[in-house]
């Protein structure tokens, strides 16, 4: 076990809790303005998600570290229609590279694999219909700092 890594990506993990503690409504008021369903499906994904950090935080360890997906994470992913395997790094919207495969968790893609577990088999809404994908492969990559400056 590297205790270096692991001090780390703690850091990094209470940076984003305080983070979504001080800006929570900020951050929704800047990315949903408006009451929608989707703004509250939000509020509620991201209030489970600040709980999962606390549960972490509070006892973590590299197996937890890598169980979930997380702000931070690299997926891997296996399409079940063909086998094809992808990954993805989830960021921050400020971070995100789309033609890199690096994605903001707030995304499509992003907000419905936010908290996925491995062997989980999702069913992921894309623009072209619904796809079934399996998580294969999570790792927490540090990707997943944030800057303080919402743009």
């Amino acid at each position: 076990m590297n205790h270096s890594y692991l001090h780390t990506s703690k850091a990094q993990l209470l940076n984003q809790l305080v983070y979504f503690d001080e800006e929570k409504i900020y951050f929704i008021e800047h990315y949903f303005p408006h009451p929608s369903t989707e703004r509250f499906d939000f509020e509620q994904l991201l209030t489970a998600y600040c709980k999962e950090l606390e549960r972490l935080v509070s006892n973590l360890d590299e197996e937890l570290l890598h169980a979930q997906v997380l702000i931070g994470s690299q997926v891997k992913l296996r399409y079940l229609d063909d086998g094809f395997t992808e990954s993805f790094s989830i960021v921050f919207p400020q971070q995100a590279r789309p033609d890199a495969q690096i994605i903001s968790f707030l995304s499509p893609i992003g907000k419905q694999l936010l908290l996925s577990r491995v062997g989980e088999i999702r069913e992921i809404d894309v623009p072209s219909g619904t796809i079934q994908v399996s998580i294969e492969e999570i790792r927490f990559v540090n990707a997943g700092d944030f800057q303080s400056k919402i743009s």
